[in-house]
């Protein structure tokens, strides 16, 4: 029954799902979509034969010898459009582009035309009506033989889709989430896996995942070898609390989570509303119980969720959580300045100026 239920969300967004593919073009091997009369056929700078275009979803293809398929070597990135602006496109972009120089995979295309593809196809899958979305690019090692070298594959494929997604329950932001923590699995460090490195492997997420699953707990904290907390499988963590007079906002300092765009925002939105600001490498999960300390999880995918139990023991009041709330708004306050958005009906000089800018966070 689960299946059912997710095949129909997927058939539901299918109205406004797109997605852009760029591959290079070896015959016989290329999946056919690249034939398609609409593709655009171009050679890159490593001389190799490409071509890309917009698709519906089942006219699209990856090659079954892409090494993002066989061996999750690909980086990717999760960004979200509201209200017909791409939120800190340029941000996501950059850290894109860093996770593919990590991994020794080079773009066929600078940045500024990464920017115009991926409003481009924010274009095509919103229409003129359409408000909000989610984003998902990915960069793969591409076309290779089934072995795992890397040097052994073409040249890489890019693709990016545009779609919706909603992790939660709506009432889920007002009421909060449980969330479990995996004390089995424990979170890779910059040793295994570096959390900075956006890979499509995402195993040990999967597998704390699995751990806590019959909690019936909607997210899972993952924990360091040391027993401190790292972040959660697809979110960063936050607690919030008011001591002698001073706010104070903490989370899980970066050795072992994904310094996220959206924590970024949060920090932003503390610092000027004049909290203590604290990244702590050594939080352990009792830093996140209690009735006074109002907790919450981030991400680009879920926005700011509030946890109301963790491991079955309560947070602050889920009625009021006053701190949680200034943050909320500040930081849509501040997703809604120059500079940490892009209009998708902007034009291409609008849209170069923004890429040349610095950087807001």
């Amino acid at each position: 029954m689960n299946g059912l239920k997710v095949a129909d969300a997927l058939r539901a967004n299918l109205r406004q799902t797109r997605i852009f593919m760029s591959m290079p073009y070896i015959e016989g091997i290329t999946p056919r979509c690249m034939r398609d009369e609409h593709v655009r056929e171009w050679v890159d700078g490593e001389g190799f034969l490409r071509r890309d275009g917009y698709f519906e979803v089942e006219d699209a293809g990856l090659s079954p010898f892409d090494h993002g398929n066989l061996y999750g070597d690909a980086v990717f990135e999760g960004i979200r459009i509201d209200n017909r602006r791409v939120l800190l496109l340029r941000e996501h972009i950059d850290r894109w582009v860093n996770s593919a120089v990590r991994l020794g995979i080079e773009f066929p295309y600078r940045r500024e035309e990464l920017c115009e593809i991926i409003v481009e196809l924010c274009r095509r899958s919103l229409g003129s009506e359409g408000q909000s979305g989610y984003l998902r690019p990915v960069l793969t090692r591409g076309i290779g033989n089934l072995g795992v070298n890397p040097w052994k594959c073409v040249a890489p494929t890019v693709y990016v889709i545009c779609s919706a997604i909603a992790l939660y329950p709506k009432e889920s932001y007002e009421q909060g989430i449980d969330v479990a923590i995996a004390r089995d699995i424990r979170r890779n460090d910059a040793h295994h896996l570096d959390p900075n490195i956006k890979t499509n492997n995402y195993l040990n997420n999967v597998f704390a995942l699995l751990e806590t699953r019959h909690t019936g707990a909607y997210e899972t904290l993952m924990l360091t070898r040391e027993g401190y907390v790292a972040e959660a499988t697809a979110d960063n963590i936050f607690v919030a609390c008011e001591r002698g007079g001073r706010r104070e906002l903490r989370c899980p300092a970066s050795r072992y989570a994904l310094v996220g765009l959206t924590r970024a925002l949060i920090l932003a939105a503390g610092r000027r509303l004049g909290f203590d600001v604290v990244e702590d490498e050594k939080m352990l999960p009792t830093d996140f119980v209690g009735f006074d300390r109002e907790v919450f999880i981030t991400g680009t995918a879920c926005g700011l969720m509030p946890v109301r139990r963790i491991d079955g023991i309560e947070t602050a009041d889920h009625g009021h959580r006053p701190l949680l709330d200034m943050l909320r708004k500040e930081m849509a306050r501040l997703s809604t300045e120059p500079g940490f958005a892009i209009d998708i009906d902007s034009d291409e000089v609008v849209l170069r100026q923004y890429m040349a800018e610095t950087t807001p966070l």
